[in-house]
């Protein structure tokens, strides 16, 4: 006789696949946990080409999926529908008109028994639900309007209103949001301490996992490299603005003081869509671009050491989960490695400047055994406490413990 599962509605921001960076892979994993205990429906905009090939991916967890096409959709646009409607350029971004009807055509024919939101930017989507007895869950991940806040203090000319703009009006979503559902969600236990400091609304943490039999076999993938020079590698999405920050800093900072030791040190930065900045850094005869790889696993498994020189940096840092679950030592800055509960020098190296990078670089170079130690160590932990099974699982609880409290108010 088949179960009968509860029914959960699950609004994203984008489609939660491929999961090759941090957003996509926290939702792909968050969903796919959850379809073990609920019957999905889900909701989710698309708005890379290169995705477009994976629309179908998800059906095998869901009762129904509706991915809407926001390809060749630009952030100019959404600036400046935002500025018309007074609301932020993220909800200008993602709101789709056939999704919007999609949930309260949905929302309409039945009542279901929770609303997951993945992120602020699905937000707009919570208007069209025509039925609101089940609970409402908001994952708001990390705490976007800090996020943007950051940003504005530090860009120049009309970037630093529209950033300066847009962590005023998050804020003040964060604030309704907060307010008006049954549970909220961030990535750390440092993220919902901001999160109540700018709200005075409480928070839960769910943090970020990671696929450790996935990444624990990248050393059995074919190595992409070739030839003998040692290597450091940077992986992520590459027009995400503290990325390229990250890049560019390091290539500046670090670069050169390792030249200066006579060391053949190639800096790898892989990950998709480079921006031009970015791929600007390949001219250097010591700095290689990938663009998007088919396997990371192979890029990271076969480095020498992995760099997370991120001066901005919200959240759980996925890159270095995956680093320390692929084997790979991993050197950071102390704004990288906040959300891990690592030991700096046992799991991690933590660096903040590029003559740090460059003198902690050399030193593991010369030293294997310090190399393997802390690979041993760092894979050991993520082991331990950062499988997504258990982040799934303390999910499940708050979502069961609030449908005991009243229905949600979220519109």
């Amino acid at each position: 006789m088949s179960v009968v599962k509860p029914t959960l509605l699950f609004l994203a921001h984008r489609i939660p696949y491929p999961p090759t960076k941090g957003e996509k892979l926290r939702a792909y994993n968050l969903l796919k946990g959850l379809s073990e205990t609920y019957d999905i429906w889900l909701g989710a905009p698309l708005d890379d080409p290169d995705d477009w090939q994976y629309r179908d991916a998800l059906d095998a967890y869901c009762v129904e999926t509706y991915i809407a096409d926001i390809r060749g959709r630009t952030r100019h646009r959404a600036a400046v529908e935002a500025l018309a409607r007074g609301e932020p350029v993220s909800y200008s971004y993602f709101r789709h008109r056939g999704m919007m009807d999609w949930v309260a055509k949905r929302t309409g024919e039945r009542t279901f028994d929770a609303v997951f939101v993945y992120s602020s930017g699905a937000a707009p989507y919570l208007k069209a639900i025509r039925r609101t007895a089940g609970v409402t869950i908001m994952d708001f991940v990390d705490v976007d309007s800090e996020k943007w806040r950051a940003l504005g203090e530090t860009a120049k000319g009309p970037m630093k209103h529209v950033y300066t703009r847009e962590a005023k009006l998050m804020l003040a979503e964060e604030r309704r949001l907060g307010a008006l559902s049954d549970a909220n969600l961030l990535v750390t236990d440092a993220e919902c301490a901001l999160f109540t400091e700018l709200t005075g609304l409480p928070a839960q943490t769910v943090g970020n996992g990671v696929d450790t039999d996935y990444w624990g076999a990248a050393k059995t993938v074919g190595t992409p490299y070739s030839g003998k020079r040692e290597r450091v590698i940077f992986t992520g999405v590459m027009d995400y603005e503290p990325n390229v920050e990250a890049v560019t800093w390091f290539a500046a900072e670090a670069m050169p003081k390792l030249r200066a030791t006579g060391r053949d040190v190639e800096f790898v930065i892989a990950g998709g869509r480079p921006s031009k900045v970015v791929q600007g850094l390949a001219n250097d005869k010591d700095i290689t671009v990938t663009g998007r790889v088919e396997d990371m696993r192979g890029w990271l498994g076969h480095a020498d050491l992995a760099v997370a020189p991120l001066l901005l940096a919200r959240g759980v840092q996925n890159k270095v989960l995956e680093a320390m679950a692929a084997g790979t030592p991993v050197l950071t800055t102390t704004p990288a490695l906040t959300g891990i509960d690592a030991v700096p020098g046992q799991d991690a190296l933590v660096c903040e400047t590029g003559e740090s990078f460059a003198a902690s670089i050399c030193t593991m170079l010369d030293d294997r055994a310090r190399r393997e130690a802390m690979a041993a160590s760092a894979q050991a932990f993520v082991q331990g406490g950062y499988g997504w099974g258990a982040k799934v699982s303390g999910l499940i609880e708050i979502i069961e413990a609030a449908r005991t409290a009243a229905p949600s108010q979220v519109a």
